[in-house]
């Protein structure tokens, strides 16, 4: 079987715009059933998805927590495109198990896991149906897993694991192996765990930092924004001053020379009537002399008519 686990916030599976299954927070699951899985597979599963750890604990530690020990839902949906070989660029589906052989399978994956679990907690698509899924992932976080392990090493050897479960009379030195290898991995995981941690605190401490850091430099270009608009508001305000001045000199320039203009109007004027007095000077002097001329002759004529 094939397994393309992800961790949602939400899913939702619908068949022709209906709703057939919807969870909240918890694991949305794809399932790939192949032509040679059989029913000796289907306890391991359940048990694997509903205790595969893809979870924080309240603490913030990672991959501490699944489904069953949250309290979390379960969405299993079945997809037989999982079991797919490449042919070009056509897929080939043959190593997928037949139809109704798959739905007797993945039905009694579900009510497995359902025994194991709360009944309301595990949602289903629709098998064999055109859907359509929505969902949305958290973290993103994405696991696929494929049972039994085609590589021998992987999960510490998962089907030597279940054959063993499956033998009676395993002795005490056995059990205790297996205590000291879980132990040891619960440490391997706790030092992980560490890790991870002291990684996290370090980029909170480098996210704080650089956050400072812009803060600074927000401040830095604000005061220089500040700078800028002051210095603008004086270049402003000296060019307005320039502009003024300018102006007022060129309104004194203009007063000046319409000042100069009726000036040399008054002195034209002024030459004008004085030219104009001195024509009426001479003229009255002319007539002064013309009286004179006149009475000089009627004196003459006088003495003339007293001598006859």
């Amino acid at each position: 079987m094939r397994f393309v686990i992800q961790r949602v916030n939400r899913g939702c599976v619908k068949v022709s715009s209906q709703i057939v299954g919807q969870i909240g927070k918890g694991l949305m699951v794809l399932v790939g059933i192949n032509d040679r899985d059989t029913d000796e597979h289907i306890d391991h599963v359940g048990d694997k998805l509903l205790n595969i750890r893809l979870f924080d604990d309240d603490k913030g530690n990672r991959w501490k927590e699944s489904v069953k020990s949250l309290g979390l839902e379960l969405l299993l949906v079945s997809q037989f495109t999982l079991y797919h070989i490449l042919k070009g660029n056509k897929p080939d589906f043959h190593e997928a198990m037949g139809g109704e052989q798959a739905k007797i399978l993945f039905d009694k994956i579900v009510k497995r896991a359902k025994e194991k679990y709360e009944d309301k907690k595990i949602q289903t698509g629709a098998f064999g149906e055109y859907m359509q899924i929505d969902m949305e992932c958290d973290g993103p976080v994405t696991i696929n897993w494929e049972y039994p392990a085609k590589n021998k090493n992987e999960n510490t050897n998962i089907e030597e694991k279940e054959n063993k479960k499956g033998k009676k009379g395993k002795n005490k030195e056995e059990k205790k192996e297996e205590k000291k290898e879980e132990k040891k991995e619960e440490k391997k995981e706790e030092k992980e765990d560490k890790k991870e941690h002291k990684r996290k605190k370090s980029e909170k401490k480098d996210h704080k930092e650089n956050k400072e850091e812009e803060k600074e430099e927000k401040k830095e270009n604000k005061s220089r924004k500040r700078e800028n608009k002051e210095e603008n508001k004086e270049e402003k305000e000296n060019k307005e001053e320039k502009k003024e001045h300018k102006k007022r000199k060129s309104i004194k320039k203009e007063n000046d020379e319409d000042k100069n203009e009726e000036k040399k109007e008054e002195k034209k004027e002024h030459k004008r009537k004085k030219s104009v007095k001195k024509e009426h000077k001479e003229k009255k002097e002319e007539e002064k002399e013309e009286e004179k001329e006149d009475k000089n002759e009627e004196g003459k004529d006088d003495k003339k008519e007293h001598k006859k």
